[in-house]
């Protein structure tokens, strides 16, 4: 399942930080559809961040772990919600589009920051990349771009609202060929529309940049992780 980032009060997460002993980070290099593995501790919260990016989402089944992000950094803090020794896989989804997969280590001892670098990616490409591709979270259809709140997203927002409501809230994805066009809705300007997700025999990670293509403005995939044979709903948001 993709997990949401629920925020921990700021203050607590604030203070559970600066009351950590000063380490040195666990420094990490990631290629773009890349793996990594690092170390998260069961005693203390552990920070994950991406350099020159920031955490959009993570994508991790059943975790012993709760995750919660800075709405400020776009870091993500993992603290232990029940005692675990095995090691778990997951990805990493950036607002500029990278996915990373990793394998965390649980650990009893307090660990480093962790801080991923993206090789071959430079900040400010990052950045553009981010801000060129307005992409909505899953599940919170309030945060079109990651969090960019300027009037584009605010419209791609609306049309999200608008559509979810209309033709995916309370229904169930049909048969059909991966990417199949369900329903076409046009608007003043744009036009969405409603696809299909589909996975194989081995279930699948759906992503954003799955979809993404000529004219288009904004993407919400309703359901990441897809289990063998399982089916979502996706929107796509174009000019016209």
């Amino acid at each position: 399942m993709s997990h949401p980032l629920r925020s921990f009060v700021l203050g607590l997460s604030l203070l559970v930080t600066s009351a950590m002993p000063a380490f040195a980070a666990q420094n990490v290099r990631a290629a773009p559809d890349g793996s990594i593995g690092f170390n998260v501790s069961t005693s203390a919260v552990t920070r994950l961040s991406v350099r020159g990016d920031r955490i959009r989402r993570i994508v991790l089944d059943d975790s012993a772990f709760e995750m919660s992000n800075d709405a400020e950094t776009g870091d993500v803090f993992f603290r232990v919600t029940r005692q675990t020794s095995t090691s778990e896989n997951g990805y990493i989804i950036t607002e500029a589009g990278h996915t990373i997969g990793f394998t965390l280590a649980p650990t009893s001892s307090v660990v480093e920051p962790v801080i991923i670098t993206m090789a071959g990616v430079s900040n400010q490409n990052a950045a553009a990349a981010a801000a060129a591709s307005p992409l909505a979270s899953e599940g919170d259809l309030g945060a079109v771009g990651g969090g960019y709140v300027d009037d584009v997203a605010s419209s791609m927002t609306a049309i999200m609202r608008q559509v979810a409501a209309a033709h995916i809230v309370g229904r169930t994805p049909p048969s059909g060929r991966d990417g199949k066009v369900i329903r076409t809705v046009n608007g003043s300007g744009w036009r969405a529309e409603v696809r299909l997700a589909v996975a194989g025999s081995q279930g699948r990670l759906v992503r954003e940049q799955d979809f993404y293509g000529r004219g288009v403005k904004a993407i919400w995939v309703l359901q990441n992780s897809l289990p063998a044979n399982g089916r979502t709903f996706v929107v796509v948001v174009k000019e016209r």
